[in-house]
């Protein structure tokens, strides 16, 4: 899998060098860039510390002896491990930022798990510390992660992410400046109590020494994972990016029993791209769940999967000459997605270029070399990696009602490409249309619906949804207020 991923990231880093040959640099800035060659980005101390001196953070900066010699691994010494972490973030970023923004959290810190574990999702410190953040037990079970024979949400990218998310703002609320924040996130709230009290000050500086040896490091190592982040296009570094497959996501939610060699076999995706997309699960196979286990799967297949889990298992005899794809070792090209190249107009912003193609605004920020807030000039090029979403239908012809949610009235409503009308027909009301069209994505329930209609609950959702299904992709009814119920 390493090898795929390796060509797939060279396809990505040969198109981002080109434009750099072609002359523009990775802030969106006409420039001349002869080469990527590393003898052309010299390391100079002195423009690393111009950098880090103007570069925006949420803790007091301190060009230590640390941060120094960490920022100078990253770009000078260690190079190709350099890129292949930042190819790895391209994972996470997504997610990580996902969280950050629904919390209100600076976007900075995103960038925690280099420092943890290298962006490794899969990691077990020598203490049982485990997970791309890093959990204890007792720390894990505080924040609702569940930790049993068949699952450790520690490994779980979303679970844990969010549960990360919560612990740094409880810090945060806790100490109201973010080096003491993540000083405690590192050590614990006592050490950091202590330490405040030794030292009479919440100046994390002052504090640092009374802190324990390895957290005396932890601010330093922030600060140069942060630059990095900021300003590893100027270094003239490539991201390794895996397959595109586990860059591009999306959750679902499964009620069945279903095992993962089945579920890649209907999503023609190779199964170690499920496994490694789905670390929390100690066995291949899934059970029956009324609440449902919620698995992350290519976006551009969740789709079809979704459909094919809520047919009749009758259905499924139509699938059966699906066969489970291998890894590709020699393809440097990716079935499932488009290249797209983009000029974005001066005026344009980042999130109307990534709302414009459904995609992250961090994966354009890496596929694209790009600063945090970078200003577009009207002449560059953006590459966007777009998938294709696979509907979900039948391989051969079946029986209609074998397929979720189509009825005849809605696939002769379908032609005319009205939502509301193929909406009124699937639920049976009239023209009236007292309530919004929602359509849901990652793996959204009742309850998170109701959590952006604060007017309504679930109970009440459901009743105006009895038809549906719950799966990426639906479109559901949300009605304006509570008395809106139409006939059923």
């Amino acid at each position: 899998m390493k090898k795929k991923g390796t060509q797939i990231g060279w396809l990505i880093a040969t198109i981002w060098a080109f434009s750099l040959v072609l002359g523009f640099a990775g802030n969106g800035d006409p420039a001349t860039v002869k080469s990527i060659d590393k003898e052309d980005f010299t390391y100079s101390e002195s423009e690393v510390r111009s950098r880090f001196k103007q570069m925006p953070s949420i803790v007091t900066k301190r060009y230590s002896g640390l941060t120094k010699s960490r920022i100078k691994t990253y770009v000078d010494s260690r190079r190709d491990i350099t890129e292949e972490l930042l190819g790895k973030s391209s994972m996470f970023f997504p997610i990580i930022e996902q969280y950050l923004k629904a919390y209100n959290l600076p976007l900075d810190l995103r960038v925690l798990p280099i420092i943890e574990t290298k962006m490794d999702p899969t990691a077990i410190s020598h203490a049982g510390a485990s997970g791309l953040w890093q959990f204890m037990e007792g720390t894990a079970a505080e924040y609702g992660l569940t930790i049993d024979h068949l699952i450790d949400e520690r490994f779980d990218i979303h679970r844990s992410t969010e549960a990360a998310v919560q612990y740094l703002a409880k810090l945060y609320n806790k100490y109201e400046d973010w080096g003491l924040a993540l000083a405690a996130y590192n050590c614990g709230p006592g050490y950091v109590n202590r330490a405040i009290r030794r030292a009479k000050s919440r100046d994390y500086w002052s504090i640092a020494r009374y802190l324990p040896r390895e957290t005396q490091k932890y601010v330093p190592k922030f600060l140069a994972a942060t630059y990095l982040v900021n300003y590893y296009h100027e270094h003239g570094l490539i991201p390794v990016f895996p397959d595109l497959d586990l860059q591009i996501t999306q959750e679902l939610r499964v009620f069945k029993a279903v095992c993962f060699d089945e579920i890649a076999r209907i999503a023609q995706v190779p199964l170690p791209i499920v496994r490694q997309l789905n670390p929390a699960y100690t066995e291949d196979c899934l059970k029956a769940k009324k609440v449902g286990t919620v698995i992350t799967l290519p976006k551009r297949s969740v789709r079809f999967v979704a459909g094919y889990l809520q047919m009749p298992e009758e259905g499924h005899k139509y699938f059966e000459e699906l066969t489970l794809p291998e890894l590709e070792e020699e393809s440097l090209t990716q079935a499932g997605y488009r290249l797209v190249l983009y000029v974005p107009a001066v005026d344009s912003t980042l999130t109307y270029v990534a709302d414009l193609f459904g995609v992250e605004e961090s994966l354009l920020r890496l596929w694209n070399a790009l600063e945090p807030e970078p200003k577009f000039d009207g002449i560059r090029e953006l590459q966007i990696f777009v998938p294709e979403i696979k509907p979900f239908h039948l391989p051969k012809p079946a029986k209609i009602e074998l397929i979720p949610q189509i009825g005849t009235e809605i696939a002769t409503a379908l032609s005319k490409k009205y939502q509301h009308a193929i909406v009124d027909l699937m639920y049976g009301i009239g023209s009236e249309s007292k309530y919004d069209l929602y359509t849901l994505n990652l793996a959204d329930t009742p309850e998170d619906v109701c959590r952006a209609y604060p007017t309504i609950d679930p109970q009440d959702l459901k009743d105006h949804n009895p038809k549906a299904l719950w799966v990426p992709g639906e479109i559901i009814r949300v009605p304006h207020t509570r008395q809106n119920l139409a006939v059923r």
